[in-house]
């Protein structure tokens, strides 16, 4: 009886480092995801081009960060 209670006991603490890893894998990819439609729509919104101004083209990426950050917190 107590062999088999052992085994049980040492089986689900092997398992649980492996599911739980899973579970950390899972939240990162998700949230890389979401950081990267952030930054997609970023670039979307505020365009910059060759010949942009390069006091406006710092405006405009600093527009952009603070995108992706608001959209990063609305995100969860």
């Amino acid at each position: 009886m107590r062999v088999l209670t052992l085994a049980a006991f040492a089986l689900a603490l092997m398992v649980s480092p492996e599911a739980s890893a899973q579970q950390q894998r899972g939240i990162s990819v998700d949230k890389e995801a979401q950081k990267a439609a952030c930054r997609r729509d970023a670039r979307l919104i505020y365009r910059t081009g060759n010949r942009t101004p390069d006091d406006l083209r710092k405006k405009m990426m600093d527009a952009r960060k603070e995108h992706v950050q608001k959209c990063m917190m609305q995100a969860g």
